[in-house]
């Protein structure tokens, strides 16, 4: 059985969509602006092209200063002042369809049952009904923008007053406003002071006061990866789902006496029994067992790592522990020459002067970007070299781009001083005099003399900014780095700044003399002197 078919030779309408429930149809004919507003707007083409500028008859459509008509208004209120809520078109075609049910089946039925409902009573009870298109709905206004915000006149004189000289038909309004103000001449009341308090001052409302027609959808989300929980007390609280893995890592000060022997006891238990319990060959506390061993020889080749060369060095397959492991087998220090470093258990880089090779310096750059490190030959650091452990150090040699060597930019700012290959710095440490180390290490040069200590900073500064802006190394700015004496200029600028001190602790003390003399001189009488004696002298000479 085929669907009974209609011809679509039937009207184009316009439909009203109120957020409204409707009971009094020319109520809602009003809230629109009338009959001759709401024809004249679904007359138009299309809304906003121009239209002639109407007369002022009762229901014509408002316009804008270009004579583009402006779309329908709801107003929910009857006041000239209330910010209507402004309606949106849309073309999209819909049918308009008569259902025709049976007396018999709607008397069984509310009378304001829905169309669904009937057609289901029909197709329950068997009776017959009658479905025909009678019009197209070729243009819909609906008001789903958000209303402004309201201001209510009712209690405001000064408003009252402003729309009846608006709407006024005849002189007399205008005169008793004029009268009552004294046609605007010697007004005072400027003179009041309450006219100045931040109180409601009975302005009328401005034609708008948010621009925002639609909600604007912020999309908050909870933190996926936070829960809330209740405590004990009944207490919510908000709590992290990321289980934060704690590292254990000792973390001593330079001015410390002692050194660490063994890690903290939570690793030396769990090292404990990974080793009587081996893991499952591939899992994660495998490839921690096996990283820590690995370790262990790297610390016998090198006493003192940088964590980039121990990444770099480490076999693929255990870099993803190397951040676990280390804290098995290795300390840092805070502060000092000795920072970004990972130590041995129970070497005291301060009690040896061989350990001024592993000093670490730290330059900042401007303008110094890394990139993708690219693979790169492999160069054996200049500490390993006389190396006297019987483990292999040839599978410890690290990428050129982690070591300073003068020629090529490096991907990293931090260096072990003795790991530094550039020509001219390894020269003037193969060239310095007796005085090169000190009796004990200092917080910033570590075993070095500042002369020296120094000389390789700026060396190695100069070249990094040089190669930064691609500007050539200029010999004779090596040469000048070299031969400047840095301890003495410091020495010099300490000694100034003494000086300057001395001067005006002198100056803060005849100041002070000088106004103790002059507060003897005035009258007893005198206000500053009778301040002074509440004064206590200390206090006046500070």
């Amino acid at each position: 059985m085929s669907a009974e078919k209609h011809a679509m030779d039937v009207p184009r309408v316009a439909a009203v969509e109120l957020p409204l429930n409707v009971r009094d149809t020319d109520r809602a004919i009003a809230m629109l602006g009338g009959k001759e507003r709401i024809a004249r707007a679904i007359s138009e083409a299309n809304p906003g092209a121009p239209h002639p500028v109407p007369g002022n008859g009762a229901g014509a459509a408002p316009t804008t200063a270009a004579g583009t008509v402006i779309p329908l208004e709801l107003r929910l209120r009857e006041d000239p002042f209330h910010h209507p809520i402004q309606s949106s078109l849309t073309n999209q075609e819909r049918i308009l369809l008569k259902v025709s049910v049976p007396k018999r089946v709607m008397s069984k039925l509310d009378k304001n049952v829905s169309a669904h409902k009937a057609l289901m009573e029909c197709a329950n009870s068997g009776a017959q009904y009658k479905v025909q298109p009678v019009a197209i709905i070729n243009k819909t206004y609906s008001f789903k923008r958000m209303a402004d915000f309201q201001a209510i006149t009712k209690h405001n004189p000064v408003a009252q007053e402003y729309q009846q000289l608006i709407n006024a038909n005849s002189l007399q309004p205008i005169t008793d406003i004029l009268t009552k103000r004294s046609n605007f001449q010697g007004i005072e009341d400027y003179k009041d002071p309450s006219g100045f308090a931040n109180t409601d001052h009975h302005l009328p409302p401005p034609p708008l006061f948010s621009p925002i027609s639609f909600p604007f959808d912020y999309k908050y989300n909870r933190n996926p990866l936070t829960t809330t929980v209740t405590d004990a007390e009944g207490t919510v609280r908000v709590v992290s789902r990321k289980t934060t893995l704690k590292l254990h890592t000792i973390i001593i000060d330079f001015s410390s006496q002692h050194v660490p022997e063994e890690p903290a006891e939570a690793l030396r238990q769990n090292y404990e029994n990974l080793k009587k319990s081996p893991p499952q060959p591939g899992s994660l506390d495998a490839a921690l067992l096996s990283c820590i061993e690995w370790l262990h020889k790297a610390l016998e080749v090198k006493p003192i790592w940088l964590r980039k060369h121990l990444e770099d060095v480490a076999p693929a397959d255990l870099r993803r522990v190397l951040k676990q492991a280390l804290p098995y087998v290795t300390y840092i220090f805070k502060s000092g020459p000795w920072r970004f470093c990972n130590v041995k258990f129970g070497v005291d880089p301060k009690s040896d002067k061989k350990y001024w090779l592993f000093q670490s310096e730290y330059f900042r750059i401007p303008g110094l970007h890394f990139g993708v490190g690219e693979v790169s030959e492999r160069i054996l650091p200049p500490s390993l070299t006389n190396n006297n452990s019987l483990v292999s150090v040839s599978d410890f040699a690290i990428s050129h781009h982690l070591l300073f060597t003068g020629t090529r930019l490096p991907h990293t700012v931090t260096y072990q001083v003795g790991d530094v290959t550039d020509p001219d710095v390894v020269q003037f440490l193969q060239t310095s005099s007796a005085g090169f180390f000190r009796e004990a290490p200092d917080f910033q040069d570590g075993w070095i003399n500042r002369q020296s200590i120094e000389t390789v900073r700026r060396i190695i500064r100069y070249k990094l900014s040089r190669m930064v802006k691609e500007e050539p190394i200029e010999i004779s700015k090596i040469e000048k780095i070299v031969h400047t004496e840095y301890v003495e200029r410091e020495e010099s600028d300490q000694e100034e700044a003494s000086d300057i001190e001395s001067e005006n602790e002198s100056m803060e003390e005849e100041e002070s003399e000088d106004l103790k003399e002059r507060i003897a001189q005035l009258d007893k009488s005198h206000p500053i002197r009778q301040l002074a004696g509440y004064v206590n002298q200390d206090d006046l000479q500070a």
